[in-house]
């Protein structure tokens, strides 16, 4: 199956060859379903640049300033006033995709890394909260009513190939480095640990198994997440 534009949403939801409108009529499309379940998952794997933020090509390849998807876009047709189905519920992205032309040449591992061992990478605790200070001023303070609010663009994580700026490398037979570790991670340990801990794991089965022509690649996430994400929190059998 080749990776040139393709998403994958689930196992119930999958189109390929599309151009970046297509694949952003078909996101807004699936973002805006009324019948969403506990989370949703999109998977884009594709070409992609680093323009005015993460970039991804459709179909039609990498014409200079050609047609593309912006990613920020994408995250923003899943906010909770566009996707209301999905409001408080977690929403997860891989995204398979170069973004730039960087190549990350790594450095030599001369020692075991200090700070941290293979465990402890498969079990990280959150930070916990800082309080916040209330703002002070001379004035008499005015008491106004205050109605709760969250955070349109909350509870996603994204999880990325690579870093900005840089390359994304993939077999020709056996795929991605990111996706082959990803899917590696899922399958050994997605009955045990959340999603941070998961993708964390994935993180290090890429940056330390993989080169090619003396290239490395450091995939990356982000979470806005507000809970502890399970795909499968059952107890393995």
């Amino acid at each position: 199956m080749s990776e040139k534009g393709l998403i994958l949403i689930l196992s119930t939801y999958e189109k390929k060859d599309q151009t970046a409108r297509q694949m952003a009529e078909d996101l807004q499309f699936f973002a805006t379903r009324p019948d969403h379940g506990d989370c949703s998952v999109v998977v884009i794997l594709s070409h992609g640049t680093w323009r005015n933020g993460d970039e991804v090509y459709g179909v039609c390849g990498e014409p200079e300033g050609g047609d593309t998807l912006n990613f920020n876009s994408v995250l923003e047709m899943f906010g909770k006033q566009k996707a209301p189905a999905l409001k408080n519920k977690p929403k997860l992205f891989i995204v398979q995709a170069c973004r730039g032309s960087k190549t990350d040449f790594g450095v030599s591992r001369d020692k075991p890394d200090s700070g941290f061992n293979d465990k402890e990478t498969s079990h990280l605790k959150p930070m916990t909260a800082l309080s916040v200070a209330q703002d002070e001023s001379d004035a008499q303070p005015v008491v106004l009513p205050m109605k709760e609010k969250d955070p349109d663009l909350g509870d996603s994580i994204v999880c990325r190939s690579t870093m900005p700026g840089y390359k994304s490398w993939r077999n020709e037979v056996r795929g991605s480095w990111f996706i082959q570790s990803l899917i590696e991670v899922f399958m050994n340990n997605a009955h045990r640990d959340n999603i941070l801990e998961l993708l964390t794991e994935v993180n290090c089965l890429v940056a330390r198994r993989y080169q090619a022509l003396g290239a490395k690649q450091m995939p990356v996430f982000e979470s806005s997440l507000i809970k502890a994400m399970y795909f499968n929190p059952a107890a393995e059998e």
